[in-house]
């Protein structure tokens, strides 16, 4: 298989643009960061020499079992005048190290766009400068993978692009990333380690297929996101997101992933489903618990009464991590009684449920009514308790409960709004 990297450094040369002029301050720039980490190589050389100093004395000590290796032994040890550091003997050579965003973090641009830079203001003679510290870079960027060689720079097909896009999104791509390289290792010929690598170009390669007014909107996705905790599309697009809910949804699924937003649980109303998102945490952290209540009550949530007559909120959520989100609420909301069961949450005790009904109302769109008379309820509100009581019982019983109140169906309408809307 040809392989299409360059040996020199890792990536595909960009091809030749005609120099124009005001690229002098980058290249000082860089340059003077070379020369700084000369001083740093230096240092390097004097540490290793202090290092092989301790470890001659430590070694003398075990072997003769004196103090001092230089009284007992007569060994002048690396810093006698004709010693030299372990750089400058034959057959050892000093690695320069970079970080895997070293370019970035210094020039705040990525190597391959400072290489452009150079070639557009004639100065190509600093391309042989740029090439070993963008390998260095690479490098760098494929040993933070665990049981990822550094070997592969020289194996992998990689583009400019396939590195950049790694660099930006190093969580996001890490399961991409080490499936392909699992992949490479395990193909027994050409053929199937260019299927790995084109299933992974054709991931990565979404980037390119999205307008300029979608990447503004997964961005402020990401950023709602991360305010405010996770939410549906529906809630998303309410902060004035310019797409329907339906457009953001299909966005979020497809590309994502661009910007750590995956989905993290679904909720079901009627026959339609709604998935929940987030953006990549660490641990998890409902940001804004009253959306994330409010919406799933909203897509197929209800309100029980146990044998009891304590009120219970089911909050229909399929999540793997649903227990974690149980957990997350009681902690936001100082309370015990949001459990994990089933495929959803459920939200029991007075307390705990009117909490939850403080903080979600503003939430609730299509339920406000059921929410409203059931908080005035635990607030033993008379005529909200005859609503919670006349909605939770059978239409038999409904029946009933209008005669033992005296009310016509018209005077019982007119109380429920007086409750909702008072």
């Amino acid at each position: 298989m040809q392989n299409n990297g360059n040996h020199d450094w890792g990536g595909q040369v960009l091809k030749e643009i005609k120099g124009i002029d005001g690229v002098e301050s980058i290249a000082d720039a860089l340059m003077k960061k070379l020369d700084a980490n000369k001083v740093i190589d230096q240092e390097l050389k004097v540490n290793l020499q202090e290092k092989k100093v301790l470890q001659d004395k430590k070694k003398v000590n075990n072997e003769l079992k004196v103090g001092s290796p230089r009284e007992e032994s007569g060994i002048e040890g690396m810093d006698s005048a004709e010693s030299t550091a372990p750089t400058d003997q034959p057959g050892t050579e000093l690695t320069q190290y970079l970080s895997k965003t070293w370019f970035r973090d210094n020039f705040g641009m990525e190597g391959t766009e400072i290489l452009d830079v150079f070639i557009k203001g004639g100065r190509e003679d600093l391309i042989p400068v740029l090439k070993p510290l963008i390998r260095a870079e690479r490098i760098s960027l494929l040993k933070s993978y665990p049981s990822v060689s550094e070997h592969l720079i020289d194996e992998l097909p990689f583009t400019d692009f396939d590195y950049s896009m790694l660099q930006r999104n190093p969580k996001t791509l890490e399961i991409p990333f080490r499936r392909l390289v699992k992949s490479w290792n395990d193909a027994n010929d050409d053929p199937d380690r260019e299927q790995a690598y084109q299933s992974w170009s054709n991931r990565i390669s979404k980037e390119s297929h999205l307008t300029r007014r979608e990447h503004l909107i997964l961005k402020q996705c990401a950023e709602h996101l991360n305010d405010r905790g996770a939410m549906n599309a529906q809630s998303l697009q309410s902060y004035g997101l310019d797409a329907s809910s339906t457009e953001v949804s299909m966005l979020i699924k497809s590309h994502g992933f661009l910007y750590g937003i995956s989905a993290v649980g679904s909720s079901r109303k009627a026959n339609m489903r709604g998935t929940f998102y987030d953006v990549e945490r660490g641990d998890l952290l409902v940001k804004n618990a009253g959306a994330l209540i409010g919406g799933l009550f909203d897509h197929g949530g209800a309100i029980e009464l146990n044998p009891q007559g304590l009120p219970r909120l089911i909050l229909p959520f399929n999540s793997a991590i649903c227990k974690h989100y149980a957990t997350a609420l009681n902690q936001e909301l100082g309370v015990a009684g949001i459990i994990a069961e089933g495929d959803g949450l459920v939200i029991e005790g007075e307390q705990s449920v009117s909490k939850s009904l403080d903080i979600a109302i503003p939430f609730i769109h299509n339920k406000t009514d059921e929410a409203i008379i059931l908080r005035k309820a635990i607030d033993q509100d008379k005529e909200a308790l005859r609503c919670l009581n006349y909605d939770q019982s059978s239409t038999r019983s409904k029946v009933a409960l209008l005669k033992a109140w005296n009310m016509s169906d018209e005077d019982f309408i007119t109380m429920k709004e007086s409750v909702v809307n008072g």
